[in-house]
């Protein structure tokens, strides 16, 4: 099973906010958002992977 890894969706409607999910790949992560949000593929403005650094780890 291929490692996953954590996303950020980001929808074209403000309203809905952006999604965090884990997933394998890019396409993975938007069918899981559509299912998960109950939204078209059509919705979607971006996934992104999640490169954000840990707080502890900025200090060392």
């Amino acid at each position: 099973m291929p490692d996953l890894l954590p996303f950020r969706i980001h929808f074209e409607d403000p309203e809905i906010a952006p999604l965090d999910l884990d997933a394998s790949d890019a396409g993975s992560a938007r069918q899981l958002a559509a299912t998960r949000r109950g939204v078209p593929a059509s919705a979607f403005r971006k996934a992104k992977i999640i490169r954000e650094i840990q707080s502890s780890e900025a200090a060392e």
